[in-house]
């Protein structure tokens, strides 16, 4: 079982559901980090939300309580919106685009050439989605999901 990123957003009150995921984003996470570090501008884990991963880590209590769960209306999951974490749309594409443009100028030369394509292409497709969205009022997160 691997731990991936899911991109999720929020624009007008309705939250999207699924996503590709952002594997190898979420494995160089700390290199990306680094790289945020030296360029100045937000860290990518600063706009990550581990809401499903801490509710599937913890242990279910007694039948009685998995019963007392109540699905979100608005989320299909077992949280609500209000419960996840959300940050601004311009400062995750200010982040986002400058690692697009710092892995494509080579950034890390070990890495193999279809690992950066597809580091490259998960990050591409996390700017378009964040571009579809209103940059005043959307918000969005990296979910971290099992």
């Amino acid at each position: 079982m691997g731990m991936t990123f899911w991109i999720h957003t929020l624009d007008g009150g309705i939250m999207s559901h699924e996503s590709d995921d952002h594997t190898l984003m979420y494995r160089l996470s700390d290199e990306l980090d680094a790289v945020c570090d030296e360029l100045g501008i937000s860290k990518l884990s600063s706009f990550v939300d581990y809401t499903d991963l801490v509710l599937n880590m913890t242990d279910d209590e007694s039948d009685e309580e998995n019963e007392a769960i109540e699905i979100g209306e608005e989320t299909g999951y077992a949280y609500a919106i209000d419960d996840m974490q959300w940050f601004d749309i311009p400062t995750g594409l200010t982040c986002l685009e400058a690692l697009r443009r710092h892995v494509a100028d080579g950034w890390n030369p070990e890495l193999a050439y279809e690992t950066r394509a597809y580091l490259i292409e998960e990050l591409d497709n996390c700017i378009e989605k964040l571009k579809s969205l209103s940059q005043e009022t959307g918000k969005f997160h990296l979910a971290v999901l099992l």
